[in-house]
């Protein structure tokens, strides 16, 4: 497969970068830093502007309450941070909240990507190249009962991002990195977190979904596990300012590292399971 992130990148010092979904969680923890940082030049958005009053009004800080821009300047860092979960039961869900799950979590962030691509690639005073940031998850790589819409929108965005990441040419420098934090200590607000209403026959409490929700419920409340934003927010940082090769998949998280890993060890077990049907007529 073509290689991806084939060079080192350096970030200018005095970059532009792009966030979506600042109102709360890892957009507001990285807003926040960068706003401290005060030669980095901050384009930060979300669906209502006015939640955006924690952020001074420099000149060095833009708040926008649409994720659209031009193409008379450069963008160095985009950060595709826009989302919220949907949990329930699946049978129960409705046309409207499949698509709309499937619009905010994949379809915006390929939406800003696509319209990113060209003007990073283009040289603009001197500058060329950058960073993406695809904001995925645990759910991303692993899937659990009671949230397939929200598996369905964040493996699209793995899979789009690893082959948009191997279609850019090396010279553009432009770097694709697919981020997959585990647990995060986020204050959902009520569009940020949408249940389906319960379905009659997953109700029981043998149910996988009633099972996992009790074990979840208890990982939130007492925080063991849990990230908090502002560490997101300085990985995100670190990835883009060290001067070192940007890597495809950053998974966040001893959660998420450990059971990435265990995923994979457990997809190999299965391809030797399978692997005298899968290659019936090859001769092994």
């Amino acid at each position: 497969m073509n290689p991806v992130n084939t060079q080192p990148y350096t970030l200018p010092p005095d970059a532009i970068w792009l966030i979506t979904g600042c109102s709360s969680g890892i957009g507001q923890s990285l807003a926040t830093l960068l706003a401290s940082k005060p030669n980095q030049r901050l384009i930060a958005t979300a669906r209502n502007p006015s939640t955006l009053s924690y952020l001074p009004d420099t000149p060095n800080i833009l708040k926008l309450a649409l994720d659209h821009f031009g193409d008379a300047f450069h963008l160095d860092v985009v950060v595709n941070n826009a989302g919220y979960s949907l949990s329930g039961d699946t049978e129960a869900a409705t046309e409207e909240e499949a698509h709309l799950e499937m619009e905010t979590l994949f379809f915006g962030t390929a939406r800003v990507t696509a319209r990113a691509l060209p003007i990073m690639r283009k040289e603009v005073g001197g500058r060329k190249g950058g960073v993406v940031f695809n904001i995925s998850s645990l759910a991303g790589l692993c899937g659990f009962p009671g949230h397939a819409y929200y598996h369905a929108g964040k493996f699209a965005v793995e899979g789009w991002s690893e082959s948009v990441a191997r279609e850019v040419h090396p010279d553009w420098n432009v770097n694709i990195c697919i981020v997959e934090p585990s647990g995060v200590k986020t204050n959902f607000d009520g569009h940020s977190k949408a249940r389906i209403q319960a379905h009659p026959d997953y109700t029981g409490e043998d149910m996988p979904a009633r099972q996992l929700e009790k074990y979840v419920n208890i990982g939130i409340k007492s925080g063991i596990g849990m990230m908090e934003p502002s560490a997101v927010a300085e990985t995100l940082w670190s990835v883009a300012s060290r001067g070192e090769k940007v890597p495809l998949r950053l998974p966040l998280g001893a959660t998420c590292w450990k059971m990435a890993k265990a995923r994979c060890e457990g997809f190999l077990r299965e391809l030797d399971g399978v692997k005298e049907v899968s290659t019936f007529g090859e001769g092994g």
